[in-house]
């Protein structure tokens, strides 16, 4: 029967017997208390290194008492799980030196069990406050802080690492800086692995981080949005790299261009009192900025703005027209909006000739600054840089305990 609950309760150590299970009412919560005994043959003393027994065949190392411990366990069926074990304690004749039986349950001196360790540990991979996962493994929320900073120790040192070929930059709001807001973040374009996060994203500051990377010349594209100063970090940092514009951010950029100058030809169209004009246009916005492939010519039917019998059945296609009638000037806007010739681009010419060419996006670092932002919702915010970034690592698998 022993062995029985120490499997279901994961124990390994052999010389842990237990020999009492029984519940108890701990704040205000009923508990499984386990009564165990650790009592290990002493082979010899830890301090002088003698033998359990002499060179006349007499005892050196003598049992001298218990202790009694008190061990958090991972819970069992929803309940808490504590496990009181009374420890052997030694001494020894030839040094009188004293010394406590150590379970293997438990590190040195620690009321934590390591079950409870390791599922703190899976825990911190998912996004979810450190108050939810405190009340989840029964310990406080210290107990879960300390062993997150102890994790920073297993983070990849930056300097050692290898930088990829294809590499993705981009920043994100913090909030953990008191002298930047934003932070750097940047991964590998093509397996999107993240490589590094650092609290500030201004020019000196990533000029002399990437500097001390031995491997930077290893980078052949830069993949990024339209920030000038990345622009200025490839030409210093990375001489071999050329700078990929991310598609999206040209689109989006072109859209806003074109927004805008859509919401001011309205504002115009209204002081003319020309209502009829301006309420189609406002009504109707989307259809300005589908896709012309996507934009139907052969199915008639009635419009929002264009109701029969006053108007006709029209196509997608003409009800578009119609709109543009209306402005000239934002007709003339809506060619040059779809054939990508507004103006505004030229100082990124290259960087958007290279995205039609390479493959290169930056999405898969713009997925991981949506996963940041919802660990940082779901924990109301970071005080402590380090602690962010040690989660944003376990998140993506870069941190491994075993």
């Amino acid at each position: 029967m022993n062995n029985h609950i120490k499997k279901m309760l994961r124990i390994t150590d052999p010389s842990l017997k237990i020999i009492h299970v029984s519940y108890e009412t701990i704040k205000n919560r009923q508990t499984i208390v386990i009564e165990a005994t650790c009592s290990p043959y002493q082979k010899s003393c830890p301090n002088c290194g003698c033998t359990a027994q002499n060179q006349f065949g007499k005892l050196s190392i003598v049992k001298n008492g218990k202790k009694c411990v008190r061990v958090r366990l991972d819970q069992y069926n929803h309940l808490p799980t504590i496990i009181k074990i009374f420890k052997q304690r030694y001494k020894c004749k030839e040094c009188s030196s004293n010394w406590t039986a150590q379970s293997s349950l438990v590190e040195k001196r620690c009321s934590i069990g390591y079950h409870v360790k390791f599922k703190v540990i899976d825990l911190l991979k998912e996004k979810c406050s450190l108050t939810l996962i405190a009340k989840l493994c029964h310990v406080s929320i210290t107990t879960v802080i300390r062993i997150l900073k102890g994790l920073r120790t297993y983070i990849p040192n930056p300097n050692t690492s290898s930088l990829p070929s294809v590499l993705m930059v981009d920043e994100f709001r913090s909030h953990a800086s008191l002298e930047d807001k934003m932070s750097f973040i940047c991964a590998d374009g093509e397996t999107g692995k993240l490589v590094d996060i650092l609290p500030k994203r201004k020019l000196n500051k990533l000029t002399h981080y990437f500097m001390e990377n031995p491997s930077r010349m290893n980078v052949r594209y830069l993949v990024t949005d339209m920030n000038a100063a990345y622009d200025q970090l490839t030409k210093r940092v990375f001489p071999n790299a050329k700078v990929v514009i991310d598609r999206f951010h040209i689109i989006k950029h072109l859209n806003k261009s074109f927004q805008d100058f859509r919401v001011k030809e309205m504002k115009r169209i209204a002081v003319t009192k020309n209502k009829e004009a301006y309420f189609k246009l406002k009504a109707n916005w989307r259809y300005l900025t589908k896709n012309r492939s996507l934009i139907q010519h052969t199915e008639y039917k009635t419009w929002r703005s264009f109701r029969a019998p006053k108007y006709p059945y029209l196509t997608e296609a003409m009800m578009i027209d119609r709109l543009l009638n209306y402005s000239p000037a934002l007709k003339e806007t809506y060619e040059c909006f779809h054939n990508i010739k507004l103006q505004g681009l030229t100082k990124y010419e290259e960087g958007i000739r290279n995205a039609m060419v390479y493959p290169y996006s930056n999405g898969k670092i713009e997925a991981k600054n949506t996963h940041i932002k919802t660990l940082k919702r779901v924990s109301y915010g970071f005080k402590s840089f380090d602690n962010m970034r040690t989660r944003i690592f376990m998140m993506n698998q870069l941190i491994i305990v075993k």
